[in-house]
């Protein structure tokens, strides 16, 4: 199994006693909210550098990318 990382084990400290289920979803959230928010501000920054306009990501509502079989 590999080691922690530096954020596991801060998470570990932090949260050293038992917590109940609604403070277990509490966290869940925030930190899915956390991953969500950074991964925006990722794709509004490879957006911007690649010239990606809103009117072309909503146009790809409509595409298909998959493979074809034959």
């Amino acid at each position: 199994m590999p080691a922690l990382s530096n954020a596991q084990l801060e998470i570990l400290k932090l949260f050293h006693e038992n917590q109940s289920q609604e403070e277990l979803y509490e966290i869940k959230q925030l930190l899915s909210e956390y991953l969500a928010n950074k991964l925006m501000k990722e794709i509004g920054k490879e957006s911007l550098e690649k010239g990606y306009t809103p009117e072309i990501i909503e146009s790809w509502k409509d595409e298909h990318f998959r493979t074809p079989y034959r």
